[in-house]
C-alpha cells in the first residue's frame, strides 16, 4: 500500500515541470513577449495535433519513420549484438577489434551523414544505414559488457555437463548475460528513434523529420513544435515500455536465482 501512494506522488510529481512549462509558455504568449507567428499557444498545437491526426499526415509519417528505425535498429542491434558476443569470447579479437571500435565510436554520429550521402545518395538505404550506426554501439558494448560478466560457475558448470557450442551459447552465456543485453535494446532503440529524424531533416518525401522541414519551409511553426511533441512522445513510450519489460524480466531473474540458490 505504501509503494502504490509512493508510485502515485511520484508520478504526480512528475507534472510538475510540464505544467510549468505550458504556464510559462501560455503567459510569454498572452504577454506578447513573443509573436504568436513565432511561439504559438499550447492550444493553437493542440488544434493541429489534431487535424494531422484527422487527416491521416500524421498517422503516415509516424509509420513511415517506424519502418525506418525498425530496419535500421534490425541491422545496427543484430550486428552489434553478434560482434559483441564473438569480441566477449574471444580475447583475441576483443584486441584486435576494441581498440579500434573505440575509437570510431567517439565519432559523433551526425559526422557520418555526409559520407553516408557520397556514398549511397538520400534514399531509404542511407538513411537505414544512418539509424542501423546510432542503434550499434549501445548493443556492442552493453552485449560485450555482459558476456564477459557471466560468472566463471556458469562456464565450470557447462565444462562439467560437456555442452557443445551451441548449447553453452544459449544456454550460458545468452541467459547470463540478458540483462545487460535487454539495457543494449532499450538504448539502441532509442537512439535509433532520434537518428530517424534526423536522417529525415536531410532529406525525405515522409516521415515526422520530413514533416518538420515541409513545415519550416512553409514557416507553418505549429507543424514544427508538433512533430518535436511527437518525436518527444513516442520516445518516452518506447523507453517506458522497455523499462518495464527490463523491470519485470529482471524481478523474475532475481527470483529464479534466489531459488536456484
Amino acid at each position: 500500500m505504501f509503494l502504490t501512494r509512493f508510485d502515485w506522488k511520484s508520478k504526480l510529481l512528475a507534472l510538475i515541470v510540464p505544467l510549468v512549462v505550458l504556464t510559462v509558455w501560455q503567459s510569454l504568449v498572452s504577454l506578447h513577449v513573443f509573436s504568436e507567428l513565432i511561439l504559438i499557444p499550447p492550444l493553437t498545437l493542440v488544434s493541429t495535433l489534431v487535424e494531422l491526426a484527422r487527416s491521416g499526415e500524421l498517422t503516415l509519417n509516424i509509420l513511415e519513420s517506424l519502418k525506418r528505425v525498425v530496419s535500421g535498429f534490425l541491422v545496427g542491434a543484430s550486428s552489434g549484438f553478434i560482434l559483441g558476443v564473438v569480441m566477449a569470447l574471444s580475447p583475441f579479437l576483443n584486441r584486435l577489434f576494441g581498440p579500434f571500435l573505440k575509437a570510431l565510436q567517439q565519432v559523433p554520429e551526425f559526422a557520418w551523414m555526409p559520407l553516408i550521402i557520397l556514398l549511397f545518395g538520400i534514399d531509404e538505404l542511407a538513411k537505414v544505414i544512418f539509424v542501423s550506426i546510432g542503434a550499434f554501439y549501445p548493443m556492442l558494448f552493453n552485449t560485450w559488457q555482459g558476456v564477459s560478466g557471466v560468472p566463471e560457475k556458469y562456464h565450470e558448470l557447462a565444462r562439467v555437463f560437456d555442452y557443445k557450442p551451441h548449447r553453452y551459447l544459449t544456454k550460458v552465456i545468452i541467459p547470463g548475460a540478458l540483462p545487460s543485453i535487454i539495457t543494449g535494446i532499450r538504448l539502441s532503440l532509442g537512439l535509433s528513434w532520434m537518428f530517424v529524424v534526423g536522417a529525415e531533416l536531410f532529406g525525405s518525401d515522409s516521415g515526422v523529420g520530413y514533416m518538420m522541414t515541409w513545415g519550416r519551409q512553409l514557416f507553418q511553426i505549429d507543424i514544427v513544435i508538433a512533430g518535436l511533441v511527437v518525436i518527444g512522445t513516442i520516445g518516452f513510450l518506447m523507453n517506458a515500455l522497455l523499462q518495464i519489460a527490463e523491470t519485470r524480466f529482471l524481478q523474475w531473474r532475481v527470483s529464479i536465482d534466489g531459488r536456484s540458490a
